[in-house]
């Protein structure tokens, strides 16, 4: 057994540790709700926040171990503070420095360890976050940068009370220099500006959480004797990440500023709002004066907020979501009402975001199973949960089959067959989508190899592209290396970007698009109608194809308005030399109105539902179309030649 080496910077290291005055103390449930959260996203049994003493590792937190410490002359942990690095052993019992281990060869029989450093303010290696199981396992690039993430999160823990603490002691000297020396102004404005600092935030100047949940308690006392009612409502903006990502940081702490601005104009005398997160936001509302009249002025927020545009051309907008908990009905201390309140706003983002929703008990279980989702989606791809269908999309002129488009599904092992519509969200949150996103473009190109070598006429296939995955991720090598590794033509693969995608970021939207371009794919805007963009844009851009959303499609055997709006997008799109796609067909009638509209292509249920690859190849051969298509002249030919 390989026994861990002495840091160096040992001495400094252990005055850091000792600084933070954690080590030895007591089990607390704001780190305890970080190691259980990290249990049940990666699936293990075992989680530890280990802080690394002299000669003994203390757990401040721990799930799945009974142990309080442990001696550091065997622990993984040990090894872990030697580096800048995540530690990950795949398999301790294959790995010289642990294979001996009395960890690994007795109890709790260590199989697998990832453990990533926790760093003091002042940059000292204090011990690590860890994931153990006791059978082995792997690590992909993005469940380590989650872990990063959560390590993240137990050092912001680890700051916070070392800055409150600070503050804390520096507020008091400074009201004892003041009381001693009561002629010095300065000493006393200096105490009200720690004071200040302690309880707001400094990018709004609005309150922060923990001054929130002191208001609600300091009214509690009122609201009962009164007989009054009271609203906590937060308020969460949907894909914030995405806006930073994508304009960079200085947009997005404009755009906070933005927000607070336009909910404090809303605000009435008496309430509250606080800035309790990244991009979340609460607000404690006084006499709502009813449900209905409730929720018609959390609708008049939430509209002020979406009024808004960012970026540079003011082309960007946000939506967001709200959850609400009511006194004394949905809680009666502080932390039950917000608590409730951010589950409210969660369920609101579950269903799409863009909604209000008020806190139901049932929320809760719900949040379960996404949590349970989220957990094993993370192995769904390595235990080969997910799989393919293709939707037949047909030539509306000829009736002839002119492609596939690929529809991710997972097969669940407990609940079945998971929706899409539930599980995709949770892969564009978590980050889960871009390594998804990659398996389903190899696995996409791949059956197209296979047909090919059974003998089944070639047709394009379509995969979808996520904002993620195009935006992030090197999406141009992968395509290029897969259709070079399955030796495939470039004009059998089609790949589907939506409008937002485009448009989030005009300048490296159009480089990429440009890239994949120049690799022979076609290129398509998926839900075309549902965005911003406009057709002197779509002129700039290097596609084929403008597929209609369903939307349009639902209503356009009936409706006037929609049957317009169908034809002008065709028109258009064939000034432009784009082919036109409807999806969601369901009718003849349908099918019958985009005809004469000028649709070239429709896919749904009425051709077929989504097949198996098997089924597919059958459909396939059953309607084996001409090499090439007159009434998609530009897309075709690419594809054909």
């Amino acid at each position: 057994m390989q026994r861990p080496q002495i840091p160096v910077d040992e001495a400094k290291r252990l005055a850091a540790l000792y600084a933070t005055e954690l080590y030895g103390t007591a089990p607390e449930e704001a780190f305890d709700r970080i190691t259980r959260l990290t249990a049940k996203l990666f699936d293990v049994p075992t989680v530890l926040i280990s802080l690394v003493g002299s000669d003994t590792q203390w757990f401040k937190s721990r799930c799945g171990m009974d142990a309080q410490s442990g001696p550091r002359d065997t622990s993984f942990c040990g090894h872990a503070i030697l580096s800048d690095k995540a530690l990950v052993v795949e398999d301790a019992t294959l790995d010289e420095r642990f294979a001996d281990n009395p960890s690994v060869v007795g109890a709790p029989h260590i199989r697998f360890y990832a453990g990533v450093q926790l760093y003091s303010v002042e940059r000292a290696k204090l011990g690590t976050l860890c994931v153990i199981d006791s059978r082995p396992r792997t690590m992909g690039e993005d469940e380590l940068e989650e872990l990063y993430e959560l390590g993240r999160m137990v050092e912001e823990l680890i700051y916070h009370r070392q800055l409150a603490r600070a503050a804390q002691e520096l507020h008091e000297q400074l009201l004892h220099n003041a009381a001693h020396a009561p002629a010095s102004i300065a000493t006393s404005a200096a105490a009200g500006q720690v004071k200040y600092l302690l309880t707001h935030d400094a990018l709004t100047g609005l309150a922060n959480r923990q001054a929130l949940l002191r208001s609600i308690g300091d009214n509690i006392a009122a609201w009962q004797a009164e007989g009054a009612g009271a609203v906590v409502a937060c308020l969460n903006l949907d894909r914030f990440k995405q806006l930073n990502e994508v304009l960079g940081h200085e947009v997005g702490d404009a755009a906070l500023v933005t927000v607070t601005r336009a909910l404090q104009s809303h605000l009435r005398e008496g309430d509250m709002l606080a800035r309790a997160g990244n991009d979340e936001f609460v607000m404690l509302l006084n006499d709502p004066d009813g449900e209905e009249r409730l929720l018609a002025r959390l609708g008049q927020l939430m509209a002020e907020v979406n009024s808004h545009a960012y970026g540079a051309s003011a082309d960007l907008s946000l939506t967001c979501s709200v959850g609400f908990a009511c006194y004394p009905q949905d809680g009666e201390e502080g932390d039950a009402l917000l608590n409730n309140a951010v589950t409210a706003m969660r369920h609101a983002k579950a269903q799409g975001g863009g909604r209000i929703e008020r806190y139901d008990p049932a929320q809760r279980r719900e949040m379960g199973r996404r949590l349970t989702l989220e957990s094993h989606l993370r192995r769904a791809l390595e235990r080969e949960e997910l799989f393919l269908q293709y939707q037949p999309k047909i030539a509306l002129g000829s009736g002839e089959l002119a492609g596939f488009e690929v529809l991710l599904r997972w097969r669940h092992p407990e609940h079945g067959v998971v929706s899409p519509e539930e599980f995709v969200p949770i892969a564009e949150e978590t980050g889960l989508i871009a390594p998804i996103g990659e398996w389903i473009v190899k696995t996409a190109v791949g059956q197209l190899a296979a047909w090919r070598a059974a003998g089944v006429p070639e047709v394009p296939v379509a995969v979808n592209l996520s904002a993620r995955q195009f935006m992030q991720s090197d999406i141009v090598a992968i395509v290029s290396e897969q259709l070079a590794a399955a030796d495939l033509h470039p004009g059998m693969l089609e790949l589907e970007l939506t409008e937002s995608v485009s448009m989030a970021d005009p300048g490296r939207s159009m480089v990429v698009m440009h890239k994949l371009k120049s690799l022979g794919v076609a290129l398509s805007i998926d839900d075309f109608g549902t965005g911003y963009s406009s057709f002197s844009y779509l002129r700039r851009l290097p596609i084929d194809k403008l597929k209609i959303d369903k939307s349009f499609v639902q209503d356009v055997a009936h409706s006037a308005d929609s049957r317009a709006i169908v034809q002008a997008i065709a028109a258009m799109a064939h000034r432009l030399n784009l082919g036109v796609v409807a999806e969601g067909v369901e009718t003849e009638a349908q099918a019958t109105a985009l005809r004469d509209a000028g649709c070239d292509q429709a896919q749904g249920f009425l051709y077929a539902r989504p097949l198996g690859p098997d089924d597919a190849a059958r459909f396939i051969v059953a309607h084996a179309s001409q090499p090439d298509c007159p009434t998609l002249p530009r897309a075709c030919r690419k594809q054909a030649h």
